[in-house]
């Protein structure tokens, strides 16, 4: 098999990500690029580079020095910051063939903003939150503060009265304040192939979550999260990697966030037989993913704990 070349942006702590690609005993080289030259996924890439930040105007020729050297065939983003970049340079990091493994600008700017979300999830008749922007009053308590655009759970705050409210609104001007629902909360592993339909779709029960990370997860192949997830997929026109989030209660499932990425936790999925290192290298070299046959073990368990790289 044709050895192909994989540039994963942001890696950063992404070390077991980088392990399952490696596990897949696929003809890739994996290359990891950070800021951070600490970053432990960086020991353990084939290849690593220490490169600038996004928001530095030396990041973009870094990146491109790194793709022309190595003959990248393909970026793949791990943060939404990475996810960002990538778009912003689409024509310069996409030439001379390489897969860009982002979905079209206008899904990437519905799904980081959690206000346009909201409003595409409810306009297509997805179960949701309900969610409001600053100066509203809200009639139900509690509430959840998220800023309008980040990911994981930094700056999230529980809001249980209108004091709450009225104080987080203040202090912070650019969140969302989203209903909260009580019931299960479910990472659903997906991949979708470059035309968008779904090859992967693998609800997961959030079952330990530390600072926005799932920490234990078990595998729970829900019919009708299944479907739902498939026509949220079709109807933004989603394509590659990515974990979407949600919380099922009596009544519904309600989506909360579209992460257009690996999400912490899709280790799970992979381990569970959801081969996509696979997938991304049969559709880089060419290859119908038609044949691959996806047997998940359902209710598999994963918990997670620290590791240490020394060096």
């Amino acid at each position: 098999m044709k050895t192909l070349k994989i540039l994963f942006l942001a890696s950063h702590w992404r070390v077991s990500l980088i392990k399952a690609f490696q596990d897949a005993k696929l003809s890739m080289k994996l290359i990891c690029a950070d800021s951070d030259p600490d970053a432990p996924s960086l020991s353990e890439a084939d290849r690593s580079q220490v490169i600038p930040l996004f928001s530095d105007p030396q990041c973009l020729p870094s990146v491109l020095e790194l793709c022309e050297a190595e003959k990248v065939s393909a970026l793949v983003p791990l943060t939404n910051k990475s996810i960002e970049f990538m778009a912003d340079h689409r024509q310069e990091l996409g030439a001379g063939g390489r897969r860009l493994w982002i979905p079209q600008n206008r899904v990437i700017e519905t799904c980081h903003d959690k206000w346009k979300l909201f409003e595409f999830l409810k306009s297509e008749g997805f179960g949701t939150p309900l969610t409001f922007l600053p100066g509203k009053t809200a009639t139900s308590f509690p509430l959840i503060a998220k800023p309008r655009r980040g990911e994981g759970s930094k700056d999230l705050f529980v809001l249980e009265n209108s004091d709450d409210l009225d104080f987080y609104m203040k202090k912070c001007p650019h969140h969302v304040f989203q209903q909260r629902i009580d019931g299960q909360e479910f990472s659903v592993d997906a991949f979708f192939d470059q035309h968008g339909s779904p090859r992967l779709i693998v609800p997961r029960e959030r079952l330990a979550v530390r600072g926005g990370e799932v920490m234990a997860s078990r595998i729970n192949m829900d019919a009708g999260i299944i479907d739902k997830v498939t026509a949220l997929g079709t109807k933004l026109g989603l394509t590659g990697p990515c974990t979407i989030q949600g919380i099922q209660d009596d009544e519904a499932f309600y989506f909360t966030d579209v992460n257009l990425r690996f999400g912490s936790g899709f280790v799970h999925t992979i381990s569970a037989g959801g081969n996509v290192p696979l997938m991304m290298y049969k559709e880089l070299a060419g290859q119908e993913l038609d044949s691959m046959k996806i047997d998940i073990k359902n209710h598999s368990v994963m918990t997670r704990y620290p590791e240490s790289i020394f060096r």
